[in-house]
């Protein structure tokens, strides 16, 4: 009996897929209005977020609501804003990791991250996984390749310094 249950088991975990680089894969905003100064604007906001969230005790956040916000920064900077990698490090992510170096940033910019989380969520996002996530990183990583083929260059760093 007991080898028919570890037999099984040893089924169950070789028939579970595994991606490529164990992200968890959510149902991703329209951000299609986002554009110029608005998107500028809230690409800040969002990466910002990421890194509070990430960096400020008390501020954690879900392994869903990091992938919905590092996906939907993805989105802003490369699909709307068209920005390269190097600015959009420079731009957004160095200010945003700048800004941890303030003695006041955790407190001051703590409790916007789930407010800017409720937006994504709001605009079509979701803190849920996808039911498909060998999908989900098919399609991601297609978006992805368009992006790189439209001159938009590689991923940028997700800022998410520490593992959760």
């Amino acid at each position: 009996m007991k080898r028919t249950v570890l037999g099984l088991l040893g089924a169950v975990l070789l028939a579970t897929p595994a991606l490529a680089d164990g992200k968890i894969y959510v149902q991703l905003p329209d951000l299609s209005s986002y554009q110029g100064k608005v998107a500028e604007d809230f690409l800040s906001q969002v990466v910002l977020a990421n890194i509070v969230s990430s960096n400020c005790p008390g501020f954690e956040i879900t392994e869903e609501e990091w992938s919905l916000l590092t996906d939907s920064a993805d989105i802003l900077a490369r699909e709307n804003l068209k920005l390269s990698v190097d600015a959009y490090d420079a731009d957004y992510y160095q200010p945003a990791f700048a800004a941890l170096d303030e003695a006041d940033t955790c407190a001051s910019k703590g409790p916007t991250v789930q407010p800017i989380i409720d937006e994504l969520v709001n605009l079509g996002g979701s803190r849920e996984a996808l039911a498909d996530q060998d999908a989900a990183y098919e399609a991601l990583s297609a978006r992805q390749a368009s992006w790189d083929a439209n001159g938009a260059g590689a991923a940028a760093p997700s800022g998410k310094s520490k593992t959760k």
